[in-house]
């Protein structure tokens, strides 16, 4: 079953130039899974979130959640989302506690629920010990986690996050990755927006790379690394030139004293990697990931 669908979706902003935003997006996210839109600054992700959850009017096109019309029926689904927004700030004088407890009365949960759910959320964002303090004494990393909390807390069955762990440690990050994937396992549906790679590989069940509007590749993350030309990578560090290679040959890239080369198949890249040890240098290599895929689709041009 489709939950959130758009069909031929458009999103002109006007001003001095006219900037289209969204070029015919067509999506459809199932019930039960973590689908993210994965895409450089600029690329549509939020305008796309903005108008499935009822905050933004598309130009052109149609877009359901539930299948109920955005546009003519928001008030039936905003009963049934719950959005962590990208950039929100949190009232100084609540507490992680007064978020995640208020909220959740507004959203329509009994009374007698809401202490249990509040408590669930704030550990699971470990913020239960900080459950007290003001948000204006957090730091901004925990006043995130609030935020994201509350959302968690409202039961919703849809949740729509905006680039939810921006500004979060590598611990707290990977923290909230593991409560998505929970809240996926309990039922409920999650639309992600992201421009970090790992966490697109991580947490996705099917992902959506958008660029400029336009979405270039849909599917699970192997699914996505399946369209690559080149399905390995051997890093190097040293001289390319002991191995036949320059900078500026097809299939390298430079980072410093280090270089990615990329290989049809596992065999030349074993082969590879025997041939740098044996010239004295390092090197390792592996299957492609997800930025790779990113950067082959997208990168060049934005480069």
């Amino acid at each position: 079953m489709d939950v959130v669908k758009s069909i031929n979706l458009f999103k002109v902003y006007h001003s001095k130039e006219n900037v289209e935003a969204l070029k015919n997006v067509n999506l459809s996210i199932r019930k039960g899974e973590l689908f993210t839109l994965l895409g450089p600054n600029g690329a549509g992700k939020t305008t796309f979130l903005r108008i499935v959850s009822t905050q933004l009017l598309p130009t052109k096109g149609e877009a359901y959640v539930l299948d109920y019309d955005v546009v003519t029926q928001p008030e039936e689904v905003r009963r049934h989302i719950a959005v962590v927004p990208q950039d929100v700030a949190t009232y100084g004088n609540f507490t992680p506690w007064e978020y995640c407890y208020y909220f959740s009365l507004l959203r329509g949960i009994p009374k007698n629920k809401v202490p249990e759910k509040a408590e669930k959320a704030l550990r699971a964002v470990e913020l239960w010990d900080l459950r007290n303090r003001t948000c204006a004494t957090l730091s901004g990393g925990e006043r995130r986690r609030a935020i994201i909390a509350s959302v968690l807390a409202s039961d919703a069955e849809i949740l729509m996050l905006d680039e939810p762990t921006s500004g979060l440690d590598a611990v707290a990050r990977r923290n909230v990755w593991a409560v998505l994937r929970d809240m996926v396992e309990e039922g409920k549906t999650i639309v992600l927006t992201t421009h970090i790679m790992e966490e697109a590989e991580m947490v996705s069940d099917r992902l959506a790379i958008i660029h400029k509007g336009v979405v270039v590749a849909e599917g699970t993350p192997e699914q996505i690394k399946s369209l690559a030309k080149e399905r390995f990578r051997v890093v190097i560090e040293g001289n390319l030139k002991d191995l036949g290679f320059t900078e500026k040959s097809n299939h390298v890239v430079r980072f410093g004293s280090k270089y990615i080369i990329y290989v049809k198949n596992e065999d030349e890249a074993i082969e590879l990697v025997r041939k740098a040890i044996k010239k004295g240098l390092r090197a390792e290599t592996a299957p492609v990931t997800l930025e790779d895929v990113f950067v082959e689709f997208v990168g060049g041009e934005i480069n």
